[in-house]
């Protein structure tokens, strides 16, 4: 009897797997909206906001100050990220930020997270860390998180960083959390 059940229990998850979707790598742009339907304004195909260039050309001449108290009013008391290296002091970096996570690679996910991206209709070109820059647009800076990843290469290097800026326009706008970036 015991056997029985477990050959049936097996045999439910083995099925169900087959039949769930496969989770997206990407966002849809049905969730990008979701998650921003305060927005209001025109949006790039991914979903995004399009805040205009002349707001984010406005923003250069704001101070840190002026901008946390302008978000702590609107009730934004929690965005903060600390213990960043300032690149250039003195410049202003401002943008339509695209993120991405990349979690160290695990042999099992691999092929999976690889067979969703052509799904998706991701490059099959090199590396996955293609494919977040694929997305960028003129004014975005790039923000990935690496979990700190060094052994055995990073997420950028002088050809990802050059189609960065022939994407966005800006020579910084890769920001590498915990020490991702070389050349």
């Amino acid at each position: 009897m015991v056997k029985k059940t477990l050959v049936a229990v097996a045999a439910i998850t083995f099925s169900v797997s087959f039949l769930a979707q496969a989770q997206r790598i990407g966002s849809s742009p049905e969730y990008v909206t979701a998650l921003t339907s305060n927005w209001k304004g025109e949006r790039f195909p991914d979903g995004r906001p399009k805040i205009p260039d002349i707001v984010l050309e406005r923003l250069q001449n704001c101070t840190l100050e002026q901008i946390w108290g302008y978000l702590g009013k609107k009730g934004y008391r929690n965005q903060v990220e600390k213990d960043w290296v300032i690149l250039k002091p003195g410049e202003t970096m401002t943008g339509r930020a695209v993120t991405a996570q990349f979690m160290p690679t695990r042999p099992d996910l691999d092929s999976l997270v690889r067979a969703q991206g052509k799904a998706e209709g991701r490059s099959q070109k090199g590396g996955i860390n293609i494919w977040p820059i694929d997305i960028l647009t003129k004014g975005d800076i790039y923000v990935a998180d690496g979990y700190g990843k060094i052994k055995d290469g990073t997420l950028i290097g002088s050809s990802l960083g050059n189609a960065i800026y022939g994407k966005t326009g800006k020579a910084s706008s890769f920001t590498a959390l915990f020490g991702i970036c070389r050349n």
